[in-house]
C-alpha cells in the first residue's frame, strides 16, 4: 500500500524492473534523526532513497522538502533519487530506473 497514485506508478515500475524496494522504511542518521523515504531501493549492493515530491505548490510541504533534501545531503549524500509531480512521471521514473540498472 502506498499513499498516492504517483507512488503506485513508481512502485509498479520498480517491480517491473526487478529492483527490490521497501516503502517508508525508517532511515536513521548517525545523530538519531530519521525520515521515512518513500522508497528504499537496493541496487548493486547499495541503498538508494527515492522521494517523490508531490505537493510543491503548498508552502509548508515545499519548506519540509527543502529541509529533507539538506538532511539527505548531510547524511546520505549521493543516495537520494527524486521525482516531481508531473504528467511525465512515468517517463521520468523510467529514465531514473534505467540509470540505476546501468550502475
Amino acid at each position: 500500500m502506498v499513499r498516492s497514485k504517483s507512488e503506485v506508478i513508481i512502485a509498479n515500475l520498480l517491480h517491473q524492473a526487478g529492483i527490490p524496494f521497501t516503502y517508508e522504511e525508517p532511515l536513521y542518521a548517525e545523530d538519531g534523526t530519521f525520515f521515512l523515504p518513500d522508497f528504499t531501493l537496493r541496487v548493486g549492493g547499495e541503498k538508494f532513497y527515492w522521494e517523490h515530491w508531490g505537493m510543491l505548490s503548498d508552502e509548508g510541504y515545499a519548506a519540509h522538502r527543502d529541509f529533507k533534501k539538506i538532511w539527505y545531503e548531510d547524511n546520505f549524500s549521493g543516495h537520494l533519487i527524486e521525482t516531481l509531480e508531473s504528467g511525465q512521471l512515468s517517463s521520468d521514473a523510467n529514465q531514473l530506473i534505467e540509470g540505476l540498472k546501468g550502475s
